[in-house]
């Protein structure tokens, strides 16, 4: 899963850079806007089945099939549903998904698509690392990322941010059609290896997925709804260079959650060393992330240039971003802490507290014209202040006494 989801990492950062040297700084800011937007449909609407279903087909064991099922075909129509609305909401996505000569009915059609289709993409991941088929996640991520950015080569050259988005759209089609039909055999060998099985309480299915889909939510919001909404009130332009800078919080983000996770299975293994643990992965988080945020601030503006000029004007930015990170790994921390705990709504509460000001902030700043560096600082300066007001909150709980949870089963 962890080389999976570097793959996509270093897919999607490939594909932007070859987007900034074919077009426009600007018709790439109008493309990110598009993925943005149906990757956080997608990421919304998947209600946390994905770690649901690595947590229940194991002892589902015949029963599999149709708790895969049910599950994909809740996922799909509701993304569907919900990107609809979104995009009906936003019609500058779906003019840019429809370009300059297909109706705008299409581009609407297109961006339903792909908020369907990702939606059902991410949780195939889960599904084949529960029944036992890791490297099948690594290979099918490689051949999409491979052929998303061939598309991208030859689609975006020829029509823009159109392009971009196509060589989105067509491939997630793709594989979500072949892929459900392999998934379909595969669930059903499974199924039929299996001795017995048991389905989950629908009360222990709604127990469980009530707060940490809404955590999800608040996740999915931060990575995706903020350069969005960069991009829609500053203008394409600047928000192509914020959503590069973004890429980079977007990357520590999620390596450092991907580390955090294995707090879970030490508290599980030995929950009366609940405090030392905690203690223990917060100081290694710091010691591994921290470097590499000061590398990257120091590098940030050759990183940058990389994208183009356009791109290198947002070194600053990129800095300040890379401070709020910096706090944000003690937020990361705490999280992990409190799903580790067992501790649903107040993991919930956190995820969703900190994002709601993140993205209020950024609502809030004054929309001021002039180069990138000048008008988005207060964006990124207010993403830092946000993450240590957070981390400070935090700090001060757990001082007191009242963040360190019992263990599970106390």
């Amino acid at each position: 899963m962890s080389i999976s989801s570097a793959l996509g990492a270093l897919a999607g950062l490939a594909s932007w850079l070859i987007a900034a040297r074919l077009l426009p700084q600007a018709e790439v800011g109008l493309a990110a806007a598009v993925v943005s937007a149906f990757i956080l449909i997608a990421g919304m609407t998947q209600l946390n089945l994905g770690l649901g279903l690595m947590r229940w087909l194991p002892a589902a064991g015949c029963h599999a099939p149709p708790l895969v099922w049910r599950s994909l075909l809740l996922i799909m129509p509701l993304a569907g549903l919900v990107g609809f609305g979104y995009v009906s909401a936003v019609p500058e996505l779906a003019r840019t998904a429809a370009g300059a000569e297909w109706p705008h009915l299409v581009g609407v059609f297109l961006f339903t698509l792909a908020a369907a289709g990702w939606g059902a993409f991410v949780v195939h991941d889960y599904v084949l690392m529960a029944i036992g088929k890791p490297w099948w996640c690594v290979w099918r991520n490689g051949l999409f990322a491979v052929v998303r950015i061939t598309l991208l080569v030859v689609l975006g050259s020829a029509l823009g941010a159109k392009g971009i988005v196509l060589s989105w759209v067509g491939p997630i089609v793709v594989w979500i059609v072949g892929g459900s039909v392999v998934l379909l055999v595969a669930v059903r060998r499974y199924a039929r290896t299996a001795c017995g099985g048991v389905m989950p309480y629908r009360a222990d299915v709604v127990r469980y997925l009530g707060p940490t889909a809404a955590a999800q939510m608040g996740y999915t919001l931060l990575l995706n709804q903020v350069p969005l909404v960069v991009i829609l009130r500053f203008g394409p332009e600047a928000g192509a260079a914020f959503f590069i800078a973004w890429q980079a919080t977007v990357v520590v983000e999620t390596a450092a959650t991907y580390y955090t996770h294995s707090i879970s299975a030490a508290w599980a293994r030995a929950p009366e060393r609940a405090a030392e643990l905690t203690s223990s992965s917060r100081k290694r988080l710091l010691v591994i992330f921290l470097p590499l945020l000061a590398v990257g601030a120091l590098l940030a503006g050759p990183g940058l240039s990389i994208f183009g000029t356009g791109y290198a004007a947002a070194a600053d930015v990129l800095r300040v971003l890379l401070i709020g990170q910096a706090f944000r790994l003690i937020v990361v921390h705490e999280l992990a802490v409190r799903t580790a705990a067992g501790r649903g709504m107040a993991y919930a509460g956190l995820h969703l507290t900190s994002t709601l000001l993140v993205l209020a902030t950024v609502v809030l700043v004054p929309a001021a014209g002039g180069p990138p560096d000048e008008a988005l600082l207060p964006v990124a300066a207010g993403y830092a202040i946000v993450q240590l007001a957070v981390a400070a909150y935090v700090g001060v709980v757990r001082l007191r006494g009242h963040g360190r949870a019992p263990a599970r089963g106390h």
